[in-house]
């Protein structure tokens, strides 16, 4: 790297970690709940301390499951170490906390791929972020259904199945036909500049996408258990075969809900409130579910991740 490119990247590297350090400061001292949360924690007994656990053993998990679908992911370009791969999946929560839907993730990523693969990792990205989209849409559908129709008025099955088949028809469709698209693409003469880049998507099979549904879908159940549990810590009693329904409903919303990271947990709390307080009256305890699981799933592995960036080289 040259004396000019390293410069600039050390400068961007310190901005965006200020920037994200920022605006976790801001987020955190505009929570209102510290003192509920205190009570909670100098009140706790054996069963939530376990609950609690639980969730906090599962957060690795959920990274790790992430950062096997990253490798995987770009096995087809470059061949990455899991460690590798688990540097760079923290670094973009870096990079991702600052902008829209967390989409600057890519960038966070990218650094650790070597320099000419980094256009074909933007585009993996996206195929990631589809893979999970894609599961979280199928389920918090079916669970939004069942959840309406339980609490609030009844909903027509037959319309809802049909609305429910047909999204997840169209969206699995164009999942899969995704890289026969780039393969047509990358013919064209204006393609040129993004053709090297673009080829490995072009080699992706049905094999492998479906491999990636997979990884999603596993790691789509350990957070929606991390929900659960944490529930479970701040004595909110719901029903197991309720959560099945209520916590994708919940994830459904996040996900297509235009925010940035930081102001997650405001966005969490809200859905939480809005969704739950049909169990419980206790909206402190709901609001707080929701800021905890941000702060365990989101602003530790973001912590972890900003050192990384600043300790990296290139």
């Amino acid at each position: 790297m040259s004396q000019g490119k390293h410069r600039l990247f050390t400068v961007l590297k310190w901005l965006i970690t200020l920037a994200a350090y920022g605006f976790l400061v801001y987020k955190l001292a505009r929570i209102e709940y510290w003192e509920e949360l205190r009570k909670t924690m100098t009140g706790m007994n054996l069963p939530r301390m376990m609950f609690l656990l639980a969730v906090l053993l599962l957060m690795p998990v959920n990274w790790m499951l992430e950062s096997r679908k990253w490798q995987f992911l770009t096995s087809s370009t470059v061949a990455i170490t899991f460690k590798t791969s688990l540097k760079a999946v923290l670094a973009g929560l870096n990079t991702g906390f600052i902008t829209p839907n967390r989409y600057g993730e890519f960038a966070g990523r990218i650094f650790f791929l070597p320099e000419a693969h980094r256009w074909t990792g933007v585009l993996l990205s996206f195929v990631n972020s589809v893979s999970q989209s894609l599961v979280v849409t199928f389920f918090g559908l079916i669970g939004a259904g069942v959840y309406l129709s339980r609490f609030y008025s009844p909903v027509n099955y037959t319309v809802w199945l049909w609305v429910v088949i047909a999204v997840i028809l169209i969206c699995t469709i164009l999942y899969l036909i995704f890289p026969g698209v780039v393969r047509n693409l990358i013919s064209k003469k204006w393609f040129l500049k993004l053709r090297q880049a673009a080829i490995p998507i072009a080699a992706l099979d049905r094999k492998s996408l479906l491999s990636f549904i997979f990884l999603s879908i596993i790691r789509y159940v350990v957070f929606c258990g991390q929900f659960y549990f944490m529930l479970k810590f701040f004595g909110i009693d719901i029903p197991a075969t309720n959560a099945l329904s209520a916590i994708p409903a919940m994830y459904l919303l996040v996900t297509y809900t235009p925010s940035f990271a930081a102001s997650d947990p405001a966005i969490r709390g809200s859905y939480a409130v809005l969704i739950f307080s049909v169990f419980s009256g206790d909206l402190s305890s709901i609001m707080l579910t929701g800021i905890l699981i941000w702060l365990i799933n989101f602003v530790v592995p973001m912590l972890v991740g900003s050192v990384i960036i600043l300790r990296s080289k290139s």
